[in-house]
């Protein structure tokens, strides 16, 4: 569920491992290019955060 912090919408997604969650940014960083919105993120392991704003 996306959250409301700092005045950016948040989410943390968690996966089985590292690959996944790199794959996961990987799809995600294609889109964000084609749509030139960049999201703020952060990969520790397993687990991506995500923040987004306009």
């Amino acid at each position: 569920m996306w959250t409301n912090e700092n005045n950016k919408l948040y989410r943390r997604f968690q996966f089985a491992d590292f690959s996944e969650a790199f794959a996961f940014m990987t799809r995600v960083a294609i889109e964000a290019e084609k749509m030139n919105h960049h999201p703020e993120w952060r990969n520790v392991w397993n687990t991506v955060d995500i923040w987004l704003n306009t």
